[in-house]
């Protein structure tokens, strides 16, 4: 069955707005706005020790903490931001809209982690490689890998595998599912752009910077929530359900 565009962006928005994803966006909205801080602090620091006080002292969001410290704080942000996204698939892949599916929380996430972080560079690679040789390529890429993530947090497949798996899983459907990114992508540039871009006339100091933490949460989890229903619906197609392995790849945690 060909991937049907309007039902997953509509599925999407569904699993997006409920009580599961509304404390979810709590969570990145949190997290961006520490994120947004601690790089406002670095930046801030940065100016000062080179001279530019008044652009440092105009920054919104700082704080008064050594480099080091909001460098660490990045660090510990950004494993805390891969958790969110490994609780996010397995929560919208499973269409749970009132409480979190069994397992979404705790079920191997040090090694989904690793895979996943591990994979992401890889993916990253593949696309990167495929882009300077040709744009073609660097798009083929991105789009045929794109259910790497959701085999490796929702089906507990280790990186490779799951870059076979998205390969395998894509084939026949590649065209709407770059229509279906393009659509998502397009979208949210537009909205983050204009929204963006008022906020800062309308808005000023530490304020002005609150459109953006609020629109890059929330345009972010409706496209994870786009890939993992999209990720379910070609599923299904295949008569085979999420979490269950192929014949070919037998599900494993481990590196």
């Amino acid at each position: 069955m060909a991937l049907q565009i309007g039902s997953v962006l509509e599925e999407a928005g569904y699993r997006l707005f409920s009580r599961t994803g509304a404390i979810l966006l709590a969570a990145f909205f949190a997290l961006m706005i520490g994120f947004q801080t601690l790089f406002n602090t670095i930046l801030a620091t940065t100016y000062a020790r080179m001279g530019y006080g008044e652009i440092a002292a105009a920054l919104p969001l700082t704080l008064d903490i050594p480099l080091s410290v909001a460098g660490a704080g990045i660090a510990i942000g950004s494993v805390v931001s891969l958790y969110l996204t490994i609780v996010s698939f397995r929560t919208f892949a499973a269409g749970a809209r009132d409480s979190f599916p069994t397992g979404a929380l705790t079920r191997n996430v040090p090694l989904a982690m690793v895979n996943v972080f591990v994979g992401g560079i890889v993916y990253s690679l593949l696309v990167f490689i495929g882009s300077v040789l040709l744009l073609i390529p660097g798009i083929f890429a991105y789009v045929a890998f794109i259910f790497m993530m959701p085999y490796v947090i929702v089906d507990d497949r280790n990186f490779v595998a799951a870059l076979k798996e998205s390969y395998r899983l894509t084939e026949g459907n590649r065209l709407a599912l770059f229509g279906l990114l393009l659509i998502v992508g397009t979208a949210a540039a537009l909205v983050g752009g204009v929204i963006g871009f008022v906020g800062a006339l309308a808005l000023s100091g530490p304020t002005s910077q609150l459109p953006t933490i609020v629109i890059q949460p929330l345009a972010s989890l409706y496209g994870t929530a786009v890939v993992a229903v999209a990720f379910e619906q070609l599923r299904e197609s295949t008569g085979m359900p999420p979490s269950a392995p192929s014949e070919d790849d037998t599900t494993t945690t481990a590196l």
